[in-house]
């Protein structure tokens, strides 16, 4: 939501790929989750009220819902205001702002959902297309690997004797790096970068060793947690280990992408593992939620202190075994506000705690949220250290020990 009035507005963003290439033909999509296969894919963004967008679309702008959209460059006053991106081969550097004339619900990944109603016109003709993408579901499910599990445990057995968490500055998204003491990073949670609808946060210099290709865990599979993949296309060569979430095209793409290269290993839900450093632990949110069913990461510090990342979960669905009050605290969902309230937050060590917020200036979501960073300050969160600039000090990546 962007704000909190009574007709508070919404940003609906929406994984596509053009109907007129999927078309439920048997075998094309899953054609087009190459490398070199973009035209297809676009990520679309549209803002009005959620109560507008249901009795429009006839359905709920939720995750695990689809839609067909009809947008164009012009539409009348009732038109919603649509911004569209399509994937380049280094992913979403600039969009195209229209109209969305049409809206209809087609289904839902789980074969639920409201009954599909008699689209409703908001200027143009009304949408003929009411095919649930029943294709396009089943080429969007998630690739799995046998034993992954015991690949995942393996792998993560050899990322020990961190020294160093870094919040990498990448504007409006979410790149951490887990590091060794020579500053060899071992472990990267998140690769985001903004797409273009953010795109004047990012910073203008992003460097990364290309050389270096730690074992990468994806929060979740949304855009600004994973599109520095395209940019630096190295890190579509190391080992990820992912949520297992419904996917929509795009994100499907790259996942399919990782899993020809033999680097998708999918960790089980409700599971956890445990590595010489710390553990990853699955949130336990609500089925179809990709935020609170995310993977978290909790790290001890060569010093003794303790870090939780948490992606976009909200505090409430956290379920990693430690207990204990930490030392630094990745703020959930860049500092937006949370359901769960000030008593899920994790206690911090009195005098020695630092809250990390990722994200950038002027954002379109306009994070954080003032809410948010008063539950964080009550519950003793008061160090508040953001990647963005704060007063006199400059944007830049933020470490802690």
């Amino acid at each position: 939501m962007l704000s909190t009035s009574a007709a508070a507005r919404g940003s609906f963003e929406f994984d596509c790929i053009d109907a007129d290439f999927a078309d439920g033909v048997e075998g094309v999509i899953q054609q087009a989750f190459t490398e070199r296969v973009t035209k297809p894919f676009a990520v679309v963004r549209i803002v009005t009220t959620p109560r507008r967008f249901e009795e429009v679309a006839g359905g709920p702008g939720l995750p695990g819902n689809w839609f067909s959209l009809e947008i164009g460059p012009k539409g009348s006053a009732a038109s919603m205001p649509t911004w569209h991106a399509q994937l380049q081969l280094n992913g979403f550097p600039a969009h195209s702002r229209g109209v969305t004339s049409n809206i209809t619900y087609l289904g839902s990944d789980e074969g639920g959902g409201p009954a599909r109603p008699r689209p409703q016109s908001v200027g143009a003709a009304v949408a003929n297309q009411v095919t649930l993408p029943s294709a396009i579901i089943a080429a969007c499910a998630i690739p799995s690997a046998a034993n992954a599990q015991q690949a995942i445990a393996r792998i993560l057995s050899s990322v020990a004797d961190i020294t160093t968490l870094r919040i990498k500055d990448v504007g409006q998204a979410s790149f951490s790096s887990l590091c060794d003491k020579y500053g060899k990073t071992m472990l990267h949670y998140d690769v985001g970068f903004p797409i273009s609808f953010n795109g004047h946060t990012s910073p203008k210099k992003f460097d990364i060793d290309t050389a270096e290709k730690p074992v990468v865990v994806l929060s979740h599979w949304d855009w600004d947690h994973l599109h520095a993949a395209f940019l630096r296309p190295h890190l579509m060569d190391c080992v990820w280990i992912v949520p297992d979430q419904k996917l929509g095209p795009g994100a499907a793409r790259l996942a399919h992408i990782l899993a020809a290269k033999g680097g998708l290993l999918v960790h089980s839900a409700g599971a956890s593992t445990a590595f010489p450093s710390g553990e990853i632990a699955h949130a336990n949110g609500p089925l179809g939620d990709l935020n609170n069913t995310g993977l978290t990461v909790q790290v001890e510090l060569e010093s003794g202190r303790l870090a939780v990342l948490t992606g976009d979960v909200d505090y409430g669905f956290l379920t990693h075994s430690s207990v204990r009050p930490i030392n630094h605290l990745v703020a959930t969902h860049h500092g937006a506000r949370f359901a769960s309230g000030s008593a899920k937050i994790p206690v911090p060590v009195p005098g020695s705690c630092k809250l990390l917020l990722s994200y950038g200036g002027r954002n379109v979501y306009r994070h954080p949220h003032p809410e948010a960073l008063k539950l964080h300050s009550g519950a003793g969160w008061v160090n508040q250290v953001p990647t963005a600039r704060n007063g006199a000090v400059p944007r830049g990546d933020r470490e802690v020990n």
